[in-house]
């Protein structure tokens, strides 16, 4: 079982408590297929400061394969700031430094890399929506999350990314259980095979093209939600995995519900623990 996060890679910085995380939906991904048992690997730009050290230094502990990484001597990580108060995080700002270690493309000689992988995931915040179409030739499977912003979900977004997707996450705790039931199916005819909406504490809701299936939520006080999101979608995807799910397969409603509530305990297991996945580290000015 092997599972790629590729794009986005940033530093996430707890301003009121001095501490700092990494973090991005494509290395949170990895990192957790990685803690979840699967062979994992990152696909990006890592900076050469202290932050770029310590998000290459926490992949590399975990055992995620970073060979087709791209190492900038001259980048910088993006940096993402919040406070934490009572486990929930309150967005300030970014930094994208002097020069953003960021992805730009999907080369060829990633999608060469690609080619022995199960599922290769990506997300908006890794701005590749315009690449997706060069992993259709895979065997793997192409995951995408597109977020909470309503600019990821027009119809000239949709079009370009959609018809290359096994799986889709929208991150809908804003929005009614009809309204969400509507952008599911829009998503579905426009070409990705699965869709998920996470709720918050309302769960989640999966559609598979025929029927909606309702997750759970196992509630703890949180320590730091950071990450939960990101947690729960590489359990899903391990889970889906080991019940069996390839390409073109037509997900039944007992192995979508059973893998939802494998993920629903592992997300809410994270958030037990500080960071998108651990490995804090001290701010310094």
């Amino acid at each position: 079982m092997k599972i790629a996060g590729i794009g986005d890679n940033v530093i996430d910085r707890y301003m009121n408590m001095g501490i700092m995380f990494p973090g991005g939906n494509a290395v949170n991904v990895a990192a957790h297929a990685a803690l979840l048992g699967a062979e994992a690997a990152y696909v990006g730009s890592i900076g050469a400061d202290r932050e770029g050290k310590i998000l290459k230094n926490a992949l590399e502990s975990l055992g995620v394969d970073l060979s087709q990484c791209i190492f900038d001597p001259e980048a910088t990580t993006k940096k993402c700031d919040v406070n934490v108060i009572d486990g929930e995080r309150h967005y300030i700002g970014c930094d994208l430094g002097t020069k953003w270690a960021h992805t730009t493309t999907i080369r060829t000689e990633d999608v060469e890399y690609l080619k022995t992988f199960d599922v290769i995931h990506t997300s908006c915040n890794a701005k590749l929506h315009e690449d997706v179409y060069k992993l259709k030739d895979l065997t793997g499977m192409v995951t995408f999350d597109f977020s909470v912003k309503d600019k990821y979900r027009t119809e000239e977004f949709l079009n370009m990314t959609c018809p290359y997707l096994e799986l889709g996450q929208f991150s809908c705790d804003h929005m009614e259980e009809p309204e969400i039931q509507e952008l599911l199916k829009k998503v579905y005819a426009h070409g990705c095979k699965n869709v998920i909406a996470t709720m918050g504490g309302r769960g989640q809701i999966f559609y598979n093209g025929s029927e909606f299936i309702k997750g759970k939520v196992y509630f703890v006080k949180p320590v730091d939600t950071m990450g939960a999101g990101d947690s729960y979608l590489a359990a899903l995807i391990v889970s889906l995995l080991k019940k069996g799910w390839k390409k073109g397969i037509v997900l039944q409603a007992d192995v979508i519900e059973a893998a939802m509530d494998d993920a629903a305990h592992y997300s809410s297991d994270n958030c037990l623990r500080e960071g998108g996945f651990g490995f804090k580290n001290q701010i310094e000015e």
